[in-house]
């Protein structure tokens, strides 16, 4: 069953199962900010986590998977979880509803180089400079298509704390990736689903106090919202995290979250099919993220080592 699952995930190229999963996580910026006019950010941070572990817990058997069933995958799950969905959650929901969806956009969107600094010491993942270059093209782009529209910005207190939440999503939402992609190396066979669902379950658990603790009101009663809730589970919860996570499996971690950066893009793009056009800063901030993430990817971006040198290359894995 477990040999299924690892199957279905290693038979798609990482390159389309990255796609489907930045599309999906640039519709959770302007559905999560419609979504908070109805409810409060940390409900929306904690449905996503209980709620998609529930439903990716009911489908396991579905894609012939199952959850962890030994404590040290837990234990992993635990810690993957704390940062990837906790952490991550409330950066992304209570740090835009604090700050204003530019500041957490172009925090959350550091977290690339957070994961090239730490992947080089902690995972021994070199980066070439040309990969580094890449880094840095993709995220100026973020910035051009973020801060063409800022939107609205909060000021005081507020901004510090939405930026303090925001960089700790970052922080979170590398330190959850990077946990998998070690224990991914140390398990080539892990069952990703199975991982992906205990890792919501885990992440959830802090979270479930605040909700219950917060002093907001959600208008359940909404259809709207419902709809909105469902598309943020689904989509921006089941559907990003377990493609995110097949690749990490199979690709170093920086080349993976270089494609985060294509979630803004995805954003202003969902904006134009609406008739809201970018501007020229935004379309030329498109165009660089693009640029950015290409090199990224190029296949001589691949670090080799000396041993490497001295054979033919291996083939890059798409």
């Amino acid at each position: 069953m477990e040999e299924h699952s690892r199957a279905l995930h290693k038979r798609q190229p990482v390159s389309l199962i990255l796609a489907v999963s930045m599309i999906a996580a640039g519709v959770v910026y302007p559905v999560t900010d419609s979504a908070l006019k109805h409810t409060s950010p940390i409900m929306i941070a904690t449905l996503r986590a209980l709620v998609g572990g529930l439903i990716l817990t009911l489908a396991l058997p579905l894609l012939r998977s199952r959850l962890p069933r030994t404590r040290r995958l837990w234990v992993w799950a635990l810690a993957i979880g704390f940062g990837n969905t906790t952490l991550t959650q409330v950066g992304i929901s209570v740090g835009t509803a604090r700050a204003g969806a530019a500041v957490a956009s172009v925090l959350l969107n550091s977290s690339p180089f957070f994961v090239a600094l730490i992947a080089r010491f902690a995972l021994r993942e070199p980066i070439t400079r040309l990969r580094a270059i890449g880094l840095v093209i993709g995220f100026t782009g973020v910035l051009l298509v973020v801060l063409a529209d800022p939107g609205n910005i909060a000021h005081g207190s507020q901004l510090v704390i939405g930026f303090v939440l925001a960089l700790l999503g970052a922080l979170g939402w590398a330190g959850g990736g990077l946990g998998m992609r070690a224990l991914t190396q140390r398990e080539p066979d892990l069952d990703i689903s199975g991982h992906t669902a205990a890792q919501f379950l885990a992440g959830a658990i802090p979270l479930i106090p605040l909700a219950l603790l917060d002093g907001g009101s959600t208008q359940w009663s909404n259809p709207t919202l419902i709809a909105q809730l469902a598309y943020l589970i689904i989509g921006g919860q089941v559907i990003v995290y377990l493609g995110f996570n097949a690749a990490l499996s199979r690709w170093p971690s920086t080349r993976v979250y270089a494609w985060t950066f294509l979630v803004p893009v995805v954003a202003v793009l969902i904006e134009a099919a609406q008739g809201n056009l970018p501007g020229p800063t935004a379309t030329i901030g498109i165009a660089v993220v693009i640029t950015g993430v290409a090199i990224v990817n190029h296949p001589r971006a691949e670090a080799t080592t000396t041993t490497e040198l001295a054979s033919p290359p291996a083939p890059i894995e798409r």
